[in-house]
């Protein structure tokens, strides 16, 4: 054997026995590493404990030792930060001290908040802890396993912070929601609630139940979790039920017969089913076309039409909208389902019920996301997308984890010509002056106001859904002021205002 070849041999021989010996080193502590040091278990049964962490609580009764080492662990873990749609931080570790500071305390309900052991208590912050903390990579184990720093993977948003800003401002700290969704992905563009809080204060002593003490539920999400009656701005779903079965037409006349008279001397109309009287004070005129009744907001004739509908029908256009499941949207944040009726049965066999129903009272609750999803349904073809906040994933280094992908249409919710029809009656809505304060120059906006009567003294709700166009953008937007007064003259100049802002930033992104 040459020299050559014996020296060839001995340098495998060595990169062999170094490749054993970093195995041994690295490796088999990973290996064993859940015997040894099970953190990464440990953490994720302290996330799913949420908030009771901070009263001392073991979840699943780990052993002293065990939780010393888990909040030892948390403690040298810098969580991934939170970005915008642009890549601007949401929420990010302070490097000084990991402490964990917010950049709008309007996006406070999307974003969440950690505990004082640094997990996630609400919002994204909860639902992506462990992408947060970095628990769901594989190298998180090495890096543990040789007492490295543990660095979180970032979550992109696909919030656009300047326009989260403008949507705040024109609520103005009023009690409400503002929902912004692009009208084909679903992606939340905005999402506000009203009243707040910051979560850069959320650990102070006395600051949460200073808030909790003012019985103002700052800490729910109205745009998610907030359950409203929906006034005029349901019209659009009975409008849908209607057109798609074929029950109406844009042909059909309404007749409302002889008009009442009330003590001020104001003449209106009505709609009577089983001795229950709808008023209808909205128009003057004996008889509208469908167009005409929809922008007139014409309470007899959609009470007519929920009444003469078969509740099986309306209950599945209703469903396919996603109002009156049992779930609720499917978005990465708390929501609560909309509900149509206290019992589904009783729209089927209760006429008062179905016909109150049909011009947005009844036992009808919903929420600000589930109606802007109503209005994205118009503008994308009868198709209601998936809401969604979450555009990416990515390493500390940068390396995609989770990219935004094509999302599935939850449901096929009515065919395309009656998108286009209802489509067209929520754009003369704004063009007829009903809502010019949603108008947005040089582009097209269709749209519905609602004033949600709630009984006795309290003011109505104010609603305004709808939608603004432009050659590269679809935004569908829900706004609610609660007790606010007229749609019309209250919620319709914020949803102008966040539209506007829509067109001028977003553009063709």
């Amino acid at each position: 054997m040459t020299l050559a070849r014996r020296i060839w041999h001995l340098a495998f021989v060595v990169a062999v026995g170094l490749s054993l010996v970093s195995f041994r080193m690295a490796y088999w502590p990973l290996l064993r590493s859940r015997d040894r040091h099970p953190v990464a278990p440990d953490v994720q049964a302290y996330a799913e404990a949420g908030s009771n962490l901070e009263g001392g609580a073991q979840p699943r009764e780990l052993p002293a030792p065990v939780v010393q080492r888990t909040v030892q662990k948390l403690a040298s873990v810098t969580r991934g930060t939170i970005y915008d749609r642009e890549g601007r931080p949401l929420a990010h570790d302070r490097p000084e001290d990991r402490t964990r500071v917010y950049a709008e305390p309007s996006l406070a309900h999307v974003v969440g908040y950690v505990s004082g052991l640094r997990l996630g208590v609400a919002g994204i912050e909860a639902t992506h802890n462990r992408t947060l903390l970095g628990l769901d990579r594989p190298d998180s184990q090495l890096m543990e396993a040789m007492h490295r720093p543990i660095v979180g993977s970032d979550v992109y948003l696909t919030i656009d912070l300047e326009l989260q800003q403008v949507a705040a401002r024109a609520l103005g700290g009023r009690a409400g929601a503002v929902v912004a969704l692009d009208g084909h992905s679903g992606a939340v563009l905005a999402m506000v609630s009203a009243p707040g809080f910051d979560p850069n204060r959320v650990l102070e002593d006395g600051y949460a139940a200073g808030l909790l003490a003012q019985g103002q539920n700052a800490f729910l999400n109205r745009a998610t979790q907030g359950l409203y009656v929906p006034g005029s701005t349901w019209k659009t779903v009975t409008l849908i039920a209607a057109l798609d079965s074929g029950q109406v037409s844009p042909a059909t006349v309404f007749d409302f017969g002889e008009p009442r008279t009330n003590a001020q001397g104001r003449r209106y109309y009505v709609y009577e089913v089983d001795g229950f009287v709808v008023e209808d004070p909205n128009h003057e005129e004996r008889t509208l076309n469908l167009q005409g009744a929809y922008v007139r907001s014409a309470n007899a004739a959609f009470a007519r039409m929920a009444d003469e509908m078969d509740g099986a029908t309306y209950i599945r256009y209703a469903q396919a909208l996603g109002i009156g499941r049992d779930e609720p949207p499917p978005i990465e944040i708390a929501a609560a389902a909309s509900r149509l009726a206290g019992d589904l049965a009783s729209l089927e066999t209760n006429n008062v019920l179905q016909a109150s129903t049909g011009f947005g009272q009844g036992e009808l609750l919903v929420s600000p996301l589930s109606m802007a999803l109503v209005a994205a349904s118009v503008v994308n073809a009868g198709h209601v997308p998936e809401p969604h906040l979450v555009q990416a994933v990515r390493s500390p280094s940068g390396v995609p984890l989770q990219v935004d992908v094509r999302r599935n249409w939850i449901r096929n919710a009515m065919r395309p010509a009656t998108a286009r029809t209802v489509h067209d009656m929520m754009v003369a809505v704004v063009d007829s002056g009903q809502a010019r304060d949603a108008s947005v120059p040089g582009a097209t906006v269709g749209g519905k106001t609602g004033t949600a009567q709630l009984g006795g003294s309290l003011s109505p709700h104010a609603w305004f859904i709808g939608f603004v166009e432009t050659e590269d953008r679809v935004v569908a937007i829900a706004v609610i002021v609660e007790q606010g007064g007229s749609g019309g003259t209250v919620a319709a100049p914020i949803f102008g205002q966040v539209a506007r802002a829509a067109v001028e930033r977003l553009g063709g992104r």
